[in-house]
């Protein structure tokens, strides 16, 4: 019964402040009544969407979020389910022979030979230099 009484003084309320807009809504009510339902309409899709608006907003990021997580957890593993990212190894005790080598095999890659200077020769000058020895 309160919450009821409540709400009848906030509406008593916004009458005495705004008699005006009242009287106006109340006109409107009664020579354009499909008017007053349009501006109706149109307040409740709008209350509908400052309050839906958030919680689309909040399901899609954690739906975004969820799906990045995943994608970097299948990164850090290297695709290898079980595998341990900071040693190279996984459980897996077969898992060098399918690399196509023995166990203890080394070998070597040659890498593409270093880039040439890239600073001409002839740039910069020599300084020759004695070392005299004080502190």
């Amino acid at each position: 019964m309160r919450f009821l009484s409540t709400i009848i003084d906030a509406l008593a309320a916004f009458v005495q402040r705004n008699p005006l807009m009242v009287l106006l809504l109340f006109v409107l009510a009664l020579f354009a009544p499909a008017l007053v339902k349009g501006i109706a309409v149109f307040i409740l899709y709008a209350l509908m969407g400052i309050v839906l608006l958030p919680v689309v907003l909040a399901l899609l990021l954690r739906w975004r979020l969820g799906r990045m997580r995943r994608e970097m957890e299948e990164q850090f593993r290297g695709f290898r389910p079980g595998g341990d990212p900071f040693s190279g190894a996984s459980d897996d005790p077969f898992a060098g022979a399918q690399r196509g080598g023995r166990e203890g095999d080394v070998k070597v890659h040659r890498t593409p030979d270093a880039p040439g200077k890239r600073v001409a020769s002839d740039v910069g000058d020599y300084v020759e230099f004695e070392e005299t020895g004080k502190r």
